[in-house]
């Protein structure tokens, strides 16, 4: 799948890659009604190459309670969350509110399609709205592909944890990486 344009300001055409179906997707901060599809995208993507701990949540109350309505930017088609990017402040301290800290999850069957850069595109756009200079995000070494993705949008990595998880028997490293505004 491929996004191919804009259709005003929140929505955007998407074409499969058999480019025989279309699709319209939307992007906009999350509503109450988006927790199934949300908690059912979190459930698929975090997984031991990509979290180091189980993210798992038993029912919608616990999810709305972690990710309240508006606290994510969220990718929508046909009613289906295919992307989330959840930002917040690392440190909620004062001192430290000029600082988001993002997670991103597209789901696996939109990968490659523009949604991450699309998602991202959006944190920009949303930081500089609400004063943010710096977006920091950690990602595992093991993570090849998002690190990549994260270089190509202009992050740096800023520190190196290294051997901070055990992850199926094996050491893995924590990058910690920052986009400056």
């Amino acid at each position: 799948m491929t996004v191919y344009g804009k259709l005003g300001k929140h929505h955007y055409l998407m074409q499969k890659e058999n480019k025989e179906s279309w699709y319209i997707m939307q992007i906009r901060l999350s509503k109450r009604e988006d927790a199934a599809s949300m908690i059912e995208l979190e459930h698929l993507v975090w997984t031991p190459g990509t979290t180091p701990g189980d993210i798992h949540f038993d029912s919608e109350a616990e999810f709305l309670l972690k990710s309240p309505p508006g606290s994510k930017i969220v990718v929508v088609t046909d009613d289906k969350v295919v992307g989330i990017l959840g930002y917040k402040s690392p440190i909620p301290l004062a001192s430290n509110k000029h600082v988001a800290e993002i997670d991103i999850a597209v789901h696996p069957d939109y990968q490659r399609a523009g949604i991450g850069q699309l998602l991202m595109d959006k944190m920009k756009e949303v930081a500089r709205e609400k004063g943010y200079i710096k977006i920091a995000l950690r990602v595992l070494s093991i993570n090849q592909k998002a690190i990549r993705f994260y270089e190509k949008n202009g992050f740096k990595q800023e520190g190196l944890l290294e051997k901070e998880f055990i992850i199926q028997g094996e050491f893995v490293d924590d990058i910690l990486m920052a986009y400056f505004l």
